[in-house]
């Protein structure tokens, strides 16, 4: 199974790329990339996901919390599909903002 997390700069935003499938295996290194990020504004790339276990959601919420205390903005990267799907059902998407694509970064509602 291809897993990998890293962390890169576009513009002002730090990006947490996510590959792979985010379960019980290797949510423990999604959440550590998003607890070393010192950052104004974070995104969360799920773009290259396959899978996302529903536990994985409560990293999302942290991230999200972590960001509004520090003053800055977090958002969720992730195009129609199943990890979307989730987001939706569960109501996240309420409460973190999804974005279609990496691009939608540079567009205003981001950056706000």
């Amino acid at each position: 199974m291809l897993f990998d997390v890293r962390t890169d700069e576009v513009g002002p935003w730090t990006v947490v790329r996510v590959v792979g499938e985010v379960d019980l295996a290797s949510l423990p290194e999604v959440r550590s990339a998003l607890d070393r990020v010192d950052a104004e504004r974070v995104a969360l790339d799920l773009s290259a996901v396959d899978y996302l276990d529903p536990v994985a959601l409560g990293v999302v919420l942290a991230g999200r919390l972590r960001a509004r205390r520090r003053g800055g903005r977090f958002v969720v990267v992730s195009p129609p599909g199943r990890p979307r799907e989730l987001l939706a059902e569960a109501g996240v998407d309420t409460l973190v903002q999804v974005l279609d694509g990496i691009t939608a970064l540079d567009g205003p509602s981001a950056g706000s």
